[in-house]
């Protein structure tokens, strides 16, 4: 949420005058208003500029906007924004705000959210020339989120009720000389608690919800090189320049220059985040991860496309009783995932549509051209996927793996993969003793003997599964051909 507008605070500065470090004056405030009704429309009472000694109290008040766009049955309510201002010269400003904020929203018999902040500090330098903050640092107190939603089919109402004791935040943004910037960030959340419930529903058909979470800690850091953020604060005024279809239909040739413009929005961004101590009570017992980690990156709309995505749990334990006990030392405690897919256009299928698209006319892209984005999108009709470092341990056992992949959109993939596993005869034996009393550990004694029977042997005694499939046609797992089994086999000739 603060994000947003740190965001939306961007936004209506991008333009902002570079006064004179003197005391502010209406004039001043006046050419500020203007400024700012570029971003947030100029309808009357949503942008306030007054000026106080040194500075510019700025507020930004949604009120007039959400009473026009009201819906009979809905509420929605929001805290005006009040930022001071104070030029620093040389186009750059002193930006700040502090105190409580609310928000919230009702649906007549559907939902409600009540939300607040007890206590907002947040404080930046604003650069006009990139649009952007060059520094800035918040700290949030207290922040409460209620919420309350009806099932239509059961009536049956769930209350959840979320506290967020400290959020804390920093950023920093350097100009780059082509205009973009490159901008790092971090984010600490810590006392969450949030708890949900389900009240008995009139048809006595809802089931039952009564769980909790808390967290100790959550660290996020990220960032982004080549951000077009003028290029984007352009965009943004040149939608509130045009507020209906028709005016953005006149003058459509201007948004397709501007989103051009833009491209490729960034060059890459990477987020890694860290959650210590997750626990989920639930009626069947507690869930409890001491640590998880989540990493996302992805390229800007460029014509080296990429997205990875990577998750970790360690620790992870699960209330007794859930499974078997013969799974006991089986239920995986780490667990490790990252995949990335890359080998993919992302601006030509963008260009393409800015050069194609009447928005005139529905579709706004001619009828019969979608095998023209496909293959812009994917020149080689194919694209890549890869896994590093995947892991899935427990007590008995460790399973770790890698591979590369391309996946062909006209065929079968092809790649290798290659698997790694030590204990796995303690797995088998742990699973055999199971077996001659428990019918679910003897369909698991099937799957695991024909898994060992492909696997080799190290020195070490681990297994190894060393995965082929760059033969068309075929899987080879250390060097033995299973396509068979693998529903790959050629179909035989015809007679």
């Amino acid at each position: 949420m603060l994000n947003r507008r740190i965001i939306a605070a961007s936004f209506f500065l991008a333009t902002a005058s570079s006064a004179a470090l003197a005391a502010a004056t209406a004039d001043e405030a006046g050419r500020i208003t203007t400024s700012l009704q570029t971003y947030f429309g100029n309808e009357p009472g949503v942008v306030t500029v007054a000026p106080q000694g040194d500075d510019y109290i700025v507020t930004l008040n949604a009120a007039p906007y959400l009473a026009k766009m009201g819906q009979p049955g809905v509420k929605v309510t929001i805290d005006p924004l009040v930022l001071t201002l104070r030029p620093k010269g040389n186009g750059q400003w002193d930006v700040s705000e502090k105190g409580p904020f609310a928000f919230g929203w009702a649906m007549e018999g559907l939902s409600t959210v009540d939300a607040k902040i007890a206590d907002v500090t947040w404080s930046g330098v604003f650069d006009e020339v990139t649009a952007s903050f060059l520094s800035s640092s918040y700290a949030i107190k207290n922040f409460t989120v209620n919420q309350s939603i009806v099932d239509p089919g059961s009536q049956a109402k769930t209350n959840t009720a979320s506290v967020y004791d400290s959020w804390t935040g920093t950023g920093t943004s350097t100009p780059r000389p082509d205009g973009s910037i490159d901008s790092t960030g971090t984010m600490s959340v810590t006392g969450v608690v949030s708890a949900a419930k389900t009240e008995a529903s009139p048809s006595g058909n809802a089931p039952p919800l009564n769980y909790s979470i808390t967290n100790a800690k959550t660290d996020y850091t990220t960032t982004v090189k080549g951000l077009r953020s003028r290029a984007v604060v352009d965009l943004l005024a040149w939608f509130v320049a045009h507020p209906s279809k028709d005016l953005i239909v006149k003058d459509q040739q201007q948004l397709k220059d501007k989103v051009l413009a833009a491209l490729p929005l960034w060059e890459s961004a990477e987020s890694a985040g860290t959650m210590t101590d997750t626990a989920v009570a639930t009626a069947i017992g507690q869930f409890a991860l001491p640590s998880a980690t989540v990493n996302v990156g992805m390229n800007g709309v460029s014509k080296d496309g990429k997205l990875r995505e990577a998750f970790g749990v360690t620790g992870l334990t699960i209330p007794p009783g859930i499974a078997p006990p013969w799974t006991d030392g089986l239920i995986p405690h780490t667990l490790k995932f990252d995949v990335t897919a890359s080998g993919v256009d992302l601006e030509a299928p963008v260009r393409l549509f800015v050069a194609q698209a009447d928005l005139s006319k529905e579709p706004p892209i001619p009828a019969g051209s979608e095998p023209a984005y496909l293959a812009a999108f994917a020149p080689k009709n194919s694209m890549n996927i890869s896994f590093a470092g995947g892991e899935i341990s427990s007590a008995t056992y460790s399973l770790t793996y890698e591979g590369a992949f391309t996946v062909n959109f006209a065929g079968l993939p092809t790649g290798t993969a290659t698997l790694h596993m030590k204990g796995l005869d303690d797995v088998l034996a742990k699973v055999q003793a199971a077996a001659a009393s428990d019918p679910s550990a003897q369909q698991a004694m099937g799957g695991l003997v024909a898994f060992k029977g492909f696997g080799k042997a190290e020195a070490d005694g681990s297994m190894v599964w060393a995965i082929d499939m760059t033969q068309p046609g075929k899987v080879l797992v250390n060097g033995i051909d299973v396509s068979a089994m693998a529903g790959m086999a050629p179909p035989p000739p015809a007679p």
